[in-house]
């Protein structure tokens, strides 16, 4: 059987597409699906770069002249737009082969359901966007995050920055690939949750990391 990759299908109608992918031996449009999320997240980082959202320490430290101002902001929106790519490629191909060493399920099977995760987050971050930018916030104080109530109980910076990084929208996409996993994976349930748990708690370390020593990659 051959599976016709649908993100949003995926998202849903997981029944469909999980009794499908489960009879799958091969799948198809992947490559143009693959294009519009790295088109997708691309324009994501690009709008929150124009924006300011996750830039502001490099906004300020830019400010010499109008030349280095100009010249600084060129070279952060390319390094976002960079930071564009990386994100999905870690996500979806890197994340990919963290699980299928973890739950030994067929490899292109663990892209499809990863790309449904990453298309979620995508919506996610497409929803928060304008939150943040009128109400003039940044990540830290998402409102969809766990930032917002860490800075009343927590007095550290890192730690802040790492629960900011922590959404709603992470949770369903844990329940999302735990659903899919769970079938797929002959691996006892326990044991799947705790992997995905475990990828998210590195994916949140990382991004809480990255924000604590000012490099910009996410928002």
């Amino acid at each position: 059987m051959i599976y016709q990759t649908q993100l949003f299908k995926g998202l849903f109608k997981p029944q469909i597409s999980l009794y499908q992918l489960q009879k799958a031996e091969a799948v198809k449009k992947v490559v143009p699906k693959l294009l519009f999320l790295y088109l997708i997240s691309l324009t994501i980082f690009a709008i929150s770069t124009y924006f300011g959202i996750g830039t502001e320490t490099y906004s300020g430290n830019i400010q010499d002249s109008s030349e280095k101002y100009e010249s600084g902001k060129l070279l952060l929106l390319a390094g976002r737009l960079v930071a564009s790519l990386i994100y999905p490629t870690l996500f979806i191909w890197f994340a990919a082969l963290f699980f299928w060493l973890a739950l030994d399920i067929p490899y292109f099977k663990i892209v499809i359901v990863q790309m449904f995760t990453l298309t979620l987050l995508l919506v996610g971050q497409l929803i928060t966007l304008p939150v943040l930018v009128l109400l003039d916030l940044n990540h830290v104080s998402n409102p969809f995050s766990f930032g917002v109530v860490s800075q009343y109980v927590i007095d550290h910076e890192y730690w802040t920055s790492f629960f900011g990084s922590i959404t709603l929208f992470h949770f369903v996409a844990i329940l999302v690939q735990y659903y899919y996993f769970r079938f797929l994976s002959e691996k006892n349930r326990f044991v799947i949750m705790i992997f995905i748990i475990l990828f998210y708690l590195l994916l949140w370390f990382f991004e809480g990391l990255l924000a604590f020593i000012k490099i910009s990659v996410f928002f």
